[in-house]
């Protein structure tokens, strides 16, 4: 049992939840001797090496002066009807540690060392989990490249130790997930829910003589730029995704519910392998397909569940799972199988645009250069039309077609960086709204040393290629 060094508010309390209750029943034990052989242990993610999470700590290590950085691993259990547990994004990518719940990564930046704190052995139902534990684990410090593995009632003492020695300059740096969490309380007082809020608070209760920093921006330029092995992972995540949308897009009928053409974009995930999607699909018809009625989704019962009608147009956007990676695809399928005059019409000039941005993508190109291109490809058509033209300028305004572009790897949404890299692996994503009606695309592509290379082939994407497949 670990000994309780730090106050109520301290970092410890976080990882108290984890610790194994030794006095469960028999019939726990029982149970116990029948799950641990078939227990998956905190296996490293997919076939990546110890060298290249090594790597990744020193780079990260290497752009600091000084300081400590603290990353943690997710502390809860998954939930009853989450399809798996899901590590902590930059933890996992910085340790290649998937299955391994209540564990602190600390690099001490001036010293390059490495190393992880362990609450020991995760129990659920009061049943504890011996395979899942670090401190027992030797073989996976090394799988890691960790140069140490310590109990956590150590990390108190371990961290005030080295905040008191100068060549630290008492500096803590930690992450921020992407998306801000809803405030859970007044400002006046402390979190009671967030576990990003709860770490930090905790940390400076704990430490109230520590200075802070953040390295978001940091990580966020490291985990851009992937690694040949985190390409070929994203290919077959990519691929299952891929086959995960067409599923749900032919499962989009007059009648039928938005839940039955998601029931099919999960089972196709698992059909090709994957553990499940990366995110619960969204197959939002008419009014739900607009982004700002799509995000009322994560806070509705049922999901915004709706019959489809004809005359709608769908968002299907989907993604698969497997190996701590995700996967993002989507399109915009109309009920009735047809486009109608006015929806081809900005379907057509969206496609135009997308195309013009995928070429334009190279190393060194911004962002908004893609956007620029985009833009500039479908001011071309002007001159054709009067009513022509006005649609053009409203696709392109400041409130026309959101060129969106984001990461993709172990988030199926990551932060972008500034510009293109080699290696980035990525979703062009555009969407619009337009009256009633709301217009989406994406792929994934990988940036080479001379472009972009699709990942998500053979799906349709032109209006007549949509129409065709969904006429068949």
């Amino acid at each position: 049992m670990m000994r309780r060094l730090s106050s109520p508010t301290g970092p410890l309390c976080l990882f108290r939840s984890l610790r194994p209750s030794w006095s469960g029943t028999l019939v726990a034990f029982v149970l116990l001797a029948f799950l641990l052989p078939v227990y998956g242990v905190g296996r490293l993610v997919h076939a990546q090496s110890a060298n290249e999470f090594s790597e990744r700590r020193a780079r990260l290590a290497s752009q600091l002066d000084n300081g400590l950085i603290i990353l943690p691993a997710a502390i809860e259990e998954k939930g009853m009807m989450d399809p798996g547990w899901i590590q902590e994004p930059s933890f996992q990518y910085f340790t290649g540690l998937l299955n391994i719940p209540g564990a602190i990564l600390a690099i001490d930046v001036p010293s390059n060392t490495h190393v992880l704190f362990s609450a020991g052995a995760p129990s659920s139902f009061r049943i504890p989990i011996p395979a899942l534990d670090l401190l027992e684990r030797p073989d996976l410090i090394e799988e890691s490249g960790i140069d140490a593995v310590l109990p956590m009632d150590r990390f108190v003492t371990w961290v005030s130790q080295r905040l008191q020695d100068p060549a630290h300059s008492g500096v803590i740096y930690l992450s921020e997930p992407r998306s801000a969490a809803l405030p859970t309380t007044p400002m006046e007082m402390p979190p009671v829910a967030n576990w990003s809020a709860l770490w930090r608070y905790s940390l400076t209760s704990t430490f109230p003589e520590a200075t802070f920093g953040r390295v978001t921006p940091l990580i966020v330029a490291l985990r851009w730029q992937k690694s040949e092995s985190e390409i070929q992972h994203l290919r077959r995540n990519a691929r299952a995704s891929a086959e995960a949308l067409k599923a749900g897009m032919r499962a989009v009928q007059h009648d039928r519910m938005q839940r039955e053409a998601e029931s099919a974009v999960v089972a196709t995930c698992l059909e090709n392998g994957m553990e499940g999607p990366s995110f619960w699909p969204w197959v939002m018809s008419g009014p739900n397909a607009h982004l700002s009625a799509v995000v009322g989704s994560f806070f509705d019962y049922s999901h915004l569940n709706r019959p489809f009608e004809k005359g709608d147009l769908v968002r299907v956007d989907v993604g698969c799972m497997s190996g701590g990676y995700g996967g993002d695809v989507g399109r915009t399928i109309p009920v009735s199988g047809t486009f109608s005059e006015e929806q081809g019409r900005i379907w057509d000039l969206m496609i135009a645009g997308y195309t013009a941005g995928v070429e334009a993508m190279k190393p060194g190109v911004t962002l908004s250069d893609v956007a620029k291109a985009s833009n500039a490809a479908i001011r071309a058509f002007k001159g054709e039309s009067a009513s022509l033209d006005d649609l053009i300028d409203a696709l392109t305004s400041e409130t026309g077609i959101y060129w969106h572009i984001h990461g993709v790897g172990i988030e199926s949404g990551e932060a972008p960086g500034s510009h293109l890299v080699e290696g980035a692996v990525l979703a062009f994503e555009p969407m619009v709204s337009k009256g009633d009606q709301a217009y989406y695309l994406e792929d994934m592509w990988v940036i080479t040393d001379t472009g972009a290379e699709l990942l998500t082939p053979g799906l349709p994407t032109t209006r007549q290629e949509i129409e065709a497949f969904l006429t068949r």
